[in-house]
């Protein structure tokens, strides 16, 4: 039989739609999911390239604590000027062999210019770090006065710049800081922040922070950091309200600066008022040369006289006390006599001594004793080496670096008068005028500028080139230095491609060669802070 082909059925399309549905549906999934996947990969490359920038700062930070804190790097890197170096710190490369352009970065070590002395140029920024002891040290006000007099009469001095500063503030200030409960006239103690919403008590002790003012009675975030909203010490767009810009107290303060009490070259400074003479002479000859040192034990041991009529005080062996004698006319001894009064008292076991308080009392001096004796018995005055200008330009140098009146490993830390700015200046304590200020900063030389010159290296220009005199000096020499172990840095990290960057703040304490990161902040929040053509 021949097979008949039955004639097809009429089929329903709806499985062909139904695998239409599904393929779109399949494929708007997988669509959803790529892109979610995209987003999220995005999300993590954004999220590692903003760490990879956060690094790049800290490579900064770190740099800058190996360049600071290395005596040859110092010299060969950075040219010993860490304060204005744009080879050193502008756009310092990293990991500059990377193929992918996208992933090679840079960082910028950059600091605000003094914000009252802004240069002729208008400049506002620089490619360097700050100076912390350039800055007012609260914490080592309060340690070197406890009655807080000295911290008051400087923050008042502040009014200058800040006319905000009140002695209610001021008061408010130490009551905080200084160790006891008893309320300065202005001031705030427990009573006041125990009535506080919340309540919390006064520190009564060292400050950890600067932030930490804010919780003193008085003060303002406005105060404290001015106008300057990003912290980075310029001012911005929008940064000014209409009564001018200014960076606040936190451009004057600090509490980070520190000063071992070593010489220049880190060894231990001798000890003026050691009671062992005999040892005392012999680390003196040393360090300043035995004419100083014969001067400084007669001067402790022998009575003291100011010019060349009047004598202060003996305390030769014997129980003399204090007396008050006329020497006019007297002749000045030989060599030979020095050297045997130096020696009399050196082996005269009962033999006592005066202490100095100041360095700079040997300024302007001279001691007497008697010569001889009977009918040949006389007076002999011998004038300081330090009266004499021509000598006063070598010994000084050498008497403030390699000796110390205070026996302690560290000072409280001194403003340094090579750095601080003009208003820091004026805050000092004692009585500087317009027209010291004036020559400090006329006879100084620039920050980070190359000098041989020794006097530089201690305050003993003040003297020499900036005719500071004797007895101010002596009122500043708790308070003053010429030299700095810690610095503040800003960093930016940021790609050489365009892409997220990073701005951190760190305050490096150069430990004598061992670096370390006494504060780290993060600022990226804040902004980039430095404006550049990139």
């Amino acid at each position: 039989m021949r097979h008949v082909p039955r004639p097809p059925e009429n089929r329903s399309a709806i499985v062909i739609v139904a695998v239409l549905v599904i393929v779109s549906l399949l494929t708007l999934a997988a669509y959803q999911y790529s892109d979610l996947m995209l987003q999220e990969y995005r999300a993590a490359d954004s999220g590692a390239r903003a760490q990879q920038a956060r690094a790049f700062a800290d490579s900064g930070v770190y740099y800058a604590a190996a360049a600071l804190a290395n005596p040859d790097t110092m010299s060969s890197l950075l040219g010993g000027n860490p304060y204005d170096n744009a080879g050193a710190f502008e756009n310092v490369p990293l990991n500059p062999g990377e193929i992918n352009a996208r992933k090679r970065g840079s960082f910028t070590i950059y600091a605000p210019v003094d914000p009252d002395d802004v240069t002729s140029s208008g400049q506002s920024m620089r490619y360097g770090v700050t100076d912390e002891a350039g800055k007012i040290n609260l914490n080592a006000l309060l340690q070197i006065d406890p009655s807080g007099e000295v911290a008051f009469d400087v923050l008042m001095k502040l009014q200058s710049q800040l006319p905000s500063m009140t002695e209610e503030i001021a008061d408010a200030m130490i009551d905080w800081i200084d160790p006891d409960d008893e309320q300065r006239p202005a001031g705030a103690e427990n009573a006041y922040y125990s009535a506080q919403t919340p309540g919390y008590l006064c520190k009564n002790g060292p400050l950890d922070s600067l932030e930490e003012l804010l919780l003193v009675k008085g003060m303002t975030p406005e105060l404290l950091f001015g106008t300057d909203r990003n912290r980075n010490g310029v001012e911005d767009q929008g940064e000014n309200d209409g009564n001018g810009w200014n960076a606040g107290l936190s451009a004057y303060l600090t509490i980070y600066s520190r000063e071992r009490n070593v010489d220049n070259e880190g060894t231990p400074r001798t000890f003026l008022n050691d009671t062992d003479l005999k040892t005392s002479y012999d680390k003196l000859k040393t360090a300043v040369g035995e004419t100083l040192a014969n001067y400084i034990i007669l001067y402790r041991t022998q009575q003291r006289s100011t010019g060349a009529t009047t004598t202060t005080a003996t305390m030769s062996g014997g129980g003399g006390g204090m007396v008050i004698v006329i020497t006019r006319g007297n002749r000045s001894p030989t060599q030979e006599e020095i050297q045997a009064k130096v020696n009399e008292v050196l082996q005269n076991a009962q033999t006592r001594a005066n202490s100095l308080s100041s360095r700079f009392e040997l300024i302007n001096s001279s001691v007497t004793w008697e010569v001889g004796s009977g009918r040949n018995r006389q007076t002999v005055q011998l004038a300081s080496p330090l009266n004499d200008p021509a000598q006063l330009r070598t010994l000084l140098p050498m008497l403030l670096d390699k000796t110390t009146t205070q026996q302690t490993s560290e000072l409280p830390g001194r403003i340094n008068v090579m750095t601080a700015s003009r208003t820091v200046l004026s805050a000092l304590p004692g009585n500087l005028t317009d027209e010291d200020i004036q020559s400090i900063v006329d006879k100084r030389p620039a920050p980070g500028s190359e000098t041989t010159d020794a006097i530089y290296q201690t305050v003993a220009w003040l003297m020499t080139d900036a005719n500071i005199s004797a007895d101010k000096m002596r009122s500043l020499e708790r308070y003053i230095t010429a030299r700095t172990q810690v610095y503040r840095v800003q960093v930016l990290g940021q790609f050489e491609q365009p892409g997220p960057s990073a701005r951190v703040e760190a305050v490096i304490d150069t430990n004598n060669g061992k670096p370390r990161i006494v504060m780290y902040r993060e600022l990226t929040d804040l902004g980039r802070g430095l404006q550049q053509n990139q």
